[in-house]
This record gives structure tokens, C-alpha cells and sequence, in this order.
């Protein structure tokens, strides 16, 4: 493993091949607004090393919504 992913924005497929490319298995850890956003596209936000091959993808729900809701 020669790095450490720098996934903060990105959409989550290319958050988890990023992870993927530099040897990481991840879990998906989804944070949601609360109230629901209508065809809010997942970005990852914070990626966290938990073990040697392992880490924690965190995302959140983009609001796309004209404002932000």
C-alpha cells in the first residue's frame, strides 16, 4: 500500500476506486440530512484507515436542489 486515499468530494464510485486502486477494501458508512433529498448524488466527505487493508468510506447526500434546499 503506497498512500492514502484523498476521496473528500468526489462521488462515491470514484471515492471506492480510488480506495480500491491503493489496496483498500471499504466499508460505506452513508450520513443522510434530515429531512430527505430528492436525487441527491452520494459524495464522499472523510475516508479512515482501520485496519492495514481496511478503511471507512464516510458520504454524504449532496443536496442538487436549486438553494440547497
Amino acid at each position: 500500500m503506497d498512500g492514502y486515499p484523498d476521496v473528500a468530494g468526489l462521488p462515491l464510485s470514484e471515492a471506492i476506486e480510488q480506495c480500491k486502486a491503493l489496496g483498500f477494501e471499504v466499508d460505506i458508512v452513508i450520513t443522510r440530512p434530515v429531512r430527505d433529498v430528492p436525487g441527491g448524488k452520494l459524495r464522499a466527505v472523510r475516508f479512515n484507515i482501520v485496519s492495514k487493508n481496511n478503511g471507512v468510506l464516510t458520504v454524504v447526500v449532496e443536496d442538487t436542489r436549486k438553494g440547497g434546499g
